[in-house]
């Protein structure tokens, strides 16, 4: 609670530095701020706690993954320091959004009360409505910023009615409670308590961007700020993925037929969409958005495989897929800025020749995410599929391996870009903070496909 209190606090303090308008000390604040927080997350393993009411639990799930978020966070505001020194204006505005919305992930990790999950999500979601029109003056970034408040309007809408139905069905909010609401019909839901259910899962999958509620991603990625495309790919998908696993285990499982049937064809669409869907896309943030939507495939199949690995398996998965997209946007940045704002894949050439070891590490990054062993990408999918077989998901198991044959293809078209000479070769400027950021996480990405990690959550 301490670690949700300080981050809270730490959104505000950057408001409030904003008016100094010192903007060289927001980033130091802010990464100060967020270790803190870590340093008091971590310090709560083991030691689990309820608040309001049982509302909210604090227990080894919801520490792992706020602890991966905050990494990740302070990784994109290590990347923000470069990224923002060109803006003058509301730069304080963007980090402290950012830092609020990580609280509303802290809240999606950690539920144990439908209303808290609602409170989460709204307050995940409204500081990335405003964050998608970061962009004043580009056409792109306000549609974006419309398109994602309309349409996460009214997945909010289905989701409190959802909840709605299940409290006129149940006369509660709580999970636990559910849970033992359901187990009484042996599958035979009424009608109100089933479609409550569907909807709230339909809202959460929205969030996630799971098909076919995935239809606002492509867009929203390509008009939103690099930045903040970086953070909704990997801040905001693994808090919506944490609380749909905390939602199904908490509260619904085992899963009513109709509900798991419904979550199998998400699972399907999912694979089949992203990856068939990426392979026509030529701008860099559309394929990173349709590779999204696959990879929500892939979690998704880890999380209807239900064992005692499969949230592991889940925070494994979620972390390295961040760990390899956050210095891939930072190196589109660059190559975007030297190519007068080209976001299509030729943006890539003549990396290779201008800066080998950025092309090398973007390789690396790549293969990762195409699930090429000995990365880390391969090793999360290896784990979804032996937990998907295990238990006796073969059938599905064998189309998303062909989907991730498929998600081998696209993502070799960056690499080719790279490895292609340009007809003129542009300098690339790095600042040594993006360097290292690149090749740490590159580093770290072979380092955890060949290690792995077993943390018991």
């Amino acid at each position: 609670m301490s670690a949700l209190i300080l981050s809270t606090v730490l959104g505000i303090i950057l408001l409030y530095l904003g008016l100094t308008k010192k903007k060289s000390i927001l980033a130091p604040v802010a990464i100060a701020g967020l270790l803190g927080t870590l340093y008091l997350t971590i310090g709560g393993w083991g030691l689990e706690a309820t608040y309001f009411h049982d509302m909210v639990l604090f227990d080894n799930f919801s520490i792992a993954f706020n602890a991966s978020m905050i990494i990740i966070t302070v990784l994109i505001f290590f990347f923000g320091i470069d990224y923002y020194k060109m803006m003058e204006l509301h730069v304080a505005e963007q980090y402290a959004l950012m830092i609020f919305a990580l609280v509303g992930a802290f809240l999606m990790t950690s539920f144990s009360n439908l209303i808290m999950l609602f409170l989460g999500i709204e307050i995940l979601s409204i500081p990335l409505y405003v964050l998608a029109g970061g962009k004043k003056s580009s056409y792109r970034s306000n549609e974006a910023s419309f398109k994602y408040f309309m349409l996460g309007s009214f997945a909010t809408t289905i989701f409190l009615f959802g909840i709605a139905l299940v409290y006129g069905a149940s006369a509660t909010f709580y999970l636990p409670e559910i849970k033992a609401y359901i187990a009484q019909f042996n599958g035979n839901l009424p009608p109100m308590l089933l479609v409550g259910l569907l909807f709230i899962v339909i809202g959460v999958a929205f969030k996630v961007a799971v098909a076919p509620f995935h239809f606002w991603s492509p867009d929203v990625y390509e008009g939103s700020p690099t930045l903040i495309t970086a953070f909704m790919a990997t801040v905001v998908k693994t808090a919506g993925f944490a609380a749909f696993y905390r939602l199904l285990t908490i509260g619904l499982l085992p899963m009513p037929v109709p509900i798991e049937k419904a979550l199998w064809v998400m699972t399907g669409l999912s694979l089949l969409i992203g990856n068939l869907a990426a392979l026509r896309q030529l701008n860099f943030k559309r394929l990173f958005a349709y590779s999204s939507i696959a990879h929500s495939g892939f979690i998704m199949l880890a999380m209807l495989s239900q064992n005692e690995h499969s949230a592991q398996v889940l925070l494994y998965y979620t972390f390295v897929y961040s760990l390899a997209t956050i210095p891939m946007f930072i190196i589109f940045i660059l190559v975007k800025r030297e190519s007068n704002g080209q976001e299509s894949l030729t943006a890539f050439r003549g990396l290779y020749k201008e800066r080998p070891w950025i092309a090398v590490s973007a390789a690396v990054l790549l293969m990762s995410l195409a699930g090429i062993p000995p990365m880390a990408g391969f090793m999360a999918k290896y784990q979804v599929f032996v937990l998907s077989i295990s238990k006796g998901f073969l059938f599905i198991s064998l189309f998303a391996i062909l989907m991730a044959v498929v998600g081998v293809y696209y993502y070799f078209f960056v690499v080719r870009e790279i490895f292609t000479e340009g007809e003129h070769p542009k300098p690339i400027i790095v600042t040594s903070l993006n360097a290292a950021l690149i090749i740490v996480c590159a580093l770290a990405v072979i380092g955890l496909g060949i290690a792995g990690w077993n943390i018991p959550i």
